[in-house]
């Protein structure tokens, strides 16, 4: 009998942190509060995301403001969709702050360079890759 209270308790705890992060999408993500930004990538750098993963951030010189770490997803997925992100490029963003350790930082969830756009979060602002 004890057992199956553990299993059951188990098992919805893990059902209620998955509705939560649903709800939220990525950590810190929030869908109600994006924005758009413009501006000229000033640096690129890979270095593990929230995931572990090979994540892509970049600095950007925009007139909205100086964006000095941005989220774009990991660069294997960057890969796959043939879209490199380089110094120099123009590009426009949409996506939402949010704060993470290491202070402020803008999570991307579309991405345009030149004609192209590319979606790196579903509707929730859960990532694509």
């Amino acid at each position: 009998m004890r057992r199956t209270f553990r299993v059951v308790a188990v098992v919805a705890a893990l059902a209620a942190s998955t509705a939560a992060a649903a709800q939220t999408g990525a950590p810190g993500y929030r869908v109600k509060d994006e924005v758009v930004v413009k501006g000229t990538v000033t640096s690129v750098t890979t270095i593990p995301d929230w995931m572990g993963k090979d994540g892509v951030n970049i600095a950007l010189d925009s007139p909205d403001a100086a964006l000095t770490h941005v989220d774009v997803a990991t660069a294997s997925f960057l890969r796959l969709l043939d879209f490199p992100i380089g110094v120099g490029d123009e590009l426009r963003l949409k996506g939402c702050w949010t704060e993470s350790s290491n202070g402020r930082v803008f999570l991307v969830h579309e991405l345009t360079k030149t004609k192209v756009t590319l979606n790196v979060r579903d509707e929730r602002g859960l990532p694509l890759w």
